[in-house]
């Protein structure tokens, strides 16, 4: 099970407004519209929820729009044969709400080999990084982290942090921490907020001020973030969306923070597309 259908990210979308309902152990957050119709979003199930079932909670709400985002479990063949059972009233989201391509990290090898299968350039920016005299520690300072990412964002960054801080409130302890990235003088110039859950790290946010960015923080962060992620038994870090080149004009801006990623020796995981 991912994250998206913990019981807790449940909490935290009830918690921005939306109806939680159930079918076949799947979560649905259900968003109702007057006149223009609700929308469902079914998230990374493992397994798709009954048609049959599904119709009648839709047609309760009002739904016209359905996003369906199964995980990596459910094949492009049983996800395109659900979706032609959906009736023709309802409209599938051909735009997806969340990644339909990922990096993930192994974790399970030891530190030196993780670190090893790091490309050339990563490898020697940490050793820069260290340098530099850029130092990484945990944190639990959710509201630094946020004003770090607003202002990593530029004009409107306030809106990559929407309902972070709800997400970060309604989290045990054990399922999240802030990594914080400082220059010699102290001054938090990068941060990554990682979330834990069934032994996966999610790189949900980050964020690097321009300074961060020249000293080489954030790939600082990021093996800081995999040694901690190891720490707590994790066997993977999840980079939580890349570019998919089976979509090539959608989050083409994308592609900047993708080669970065690629740098850390994970794999790719690629997530039905639904038709």
């Amino acid at each position: 099970m991912e994250i998206q259908q913990s019981p807790y990210y449940a909490s935290f979308i009830r918690s921005l407004g939306w109806i939680i309902e159930t079918v076949d152990n799947s979560t649905i957050f259900i968003k109702p519209f007057p006149i223009i119709g609700g929308l469902a979003k079914i998230q990374r199930v493992t397994t798709l929820p009954s048609v049959k079932k599904l119709i009648p909670l839709l047609k309760k709400y009002g739904v016209r729009t359905i996003a369906i985002e199964p995980d990596r479990n459910v094949s492009q063949t049983s996800l395109s044969l659900w979706c032609s059972h959906i009736p023709r009233h309802i409209k599938i989201n051909k735009d997806p709400y969340i990644p339909t391509k990922t990096i993930r990290v192994d974790l399970t090898p030891n530190e030196q080999e993780i670190f090893h299968r790091f490309s050339e350039a990563k490898r020697r920016a940490v050793r820069r990084a260290e340098k530099y005299g850029v130092t990484i520690s945990a944190s639990d300072d959710i509201n630094t982290f946020l004003r770090l990412k607003s202002a990593s964002a530029g004009f409107l960054g306030f809106i990559t942090t929407s309902g972070v801080h709800k997400l970060w409130q309604i989290l045990p302890t054990q399922h999240k921490t802030i990594l914080l990235a400082r220059n010699e003088k102290q001054q938090v110039i990068g941060g990554i907020l990682l979330l834990f859950w069934e032994k996966i790290a999610y790189y949900w946010i980050a964020g690097a001020l321009p300074e961060g960015k020249k000293m080489f923080a954030p790939t600082l962060l990021v093996w800081e973030a995999l040694k901690e992620s190891k720490k707590k038994k994790c066997t993977a870090l999840d980079f939580v969306g890349v570019w998919d080149e089976r979509k090539p004009k959608s989050n083409h801006e994308w592609k900047g923070f993708t080669k970065f990623k690629e740098g850390f020796g994970g794999y790719e995981l690629y997530y039905p597309l639904a038709s």
